[in-house]
């Protein structure tokens, strides 16, 4: 499914890929001063920010770009009367986190140059007016590792048993249909003696039976302290070394998500996920 998604072009690299491998951003409306600031569509992605009582589908498609503004920044929201206007259509970076920092650390005037021609075309704004954030990759990490902790809270909430507790890798091979190993570390902190307690270098892989080779995620590392801490109170499941994602229609989501959260992860300064 990664490779049926629609081909776009990295802003940076000029590279074609489908849409799975690139980070969208558009442009959504500051709350209190109105100039436009370019945000990553994972911001509108998934309710990953929503109220748990609120649909996406009730609010203007940029309210909770907007909103992210504001809870990083500060500012209090707009009057309840007035409603901002459509995020714009944005551009594509190639999904890691050395190339969003790139961004961060280029000129304005080059900055600029690369914004696309219909953004330049378009009379609701003005480009100069555009803001990219100084911590750009750091905010898209954070709402990757959001997103990551709302769908294993969500998995773990059913009750079809989407994810299972497991103390090693031999007890992963006990498991029926693994689509991922979580690697959560040892529990309390305790020290890391054993092969299963010490953390997967990035990509890793184990062996599954006579089936091939599942993918083994470091949460400790990928959501950090915080949310893997949040993670591991949200439920019994996450609270041993090591738990899995069944390999089903409904984890599917999650599964795809999990590998964009380490691709782009691995690429940053903390490489040791």
């Amino acid at each position: 499914q990664a490779l049926a998604t629609p081909v776009r072009q990295c802003a940076i690299t000029g590279v074609r890929l489908p849409n799975y491998f690139l980070i969208g951003f558009g442009l959504a409306p500051h709350p209190k001063t109105g100039k436009p600031w370019q945000m990553p569509k994972l911001s509108i992605d998934h309710n990953v920010l929503l109220p748990s009582k609120v649909s996406s589908s009730d609010l203007p498609l940029d309210h909770t770009a907007t909103a992210l503004i504001q809870d990083s920044e500060g500012f209090e929201a707009k009057p309840s009367g007035q409603t901002p206007s459509q995020t714009v259509a944005g551009r594509y970076i190639v999904n890691q986190q050395s190339a969003t920092r790139l961004m961060c650390d280029i000129k304005r005037k080059s900055y600029l140059q690369m914004l696309p021609h219909r953004w330049k075309q378009d009379t609701r704004f003005k480009t100069d007016d555009i803001v990219w954030r100084e911590d750009m990759d750091h905010f898209v990490l954070d709402l990757m590792r959001k997103k990551t902790l709302r769908l294993m809270q969500y998995l773990s909430s059913k009750p079809a048993a989407y994810i299972a507790e497991c103390q090693d890798f031999a007890d992963v091979q006990g498991k029926h249909q693994p689509g991922a190993v979580l690697w959560l570390g040892a529990p309390g902190g305790e020290a890391q003696s054993t092969p299963s307690e010490r953390p997967p270098p990035p990509f890793a892989m184990v062996k599954y039976r006579s089936a091939g080779h599942i993918p083994v995620y470091n949460l400790a590392s990928l959501l950090g302290s915080e949310y893997l801490a949040k993670l591991r109170d949200s439920s019994k499941l996450f609270t041993s070394t090591m738990a899995v994602v069944k390999q089903k229609r409904n984890t599917l989501t999650t599964l795809m998500h999990l590998w964009q959260l380490m691709g782009y992860a691995a690429s940053g300064p903390h490489q040791d996920v």
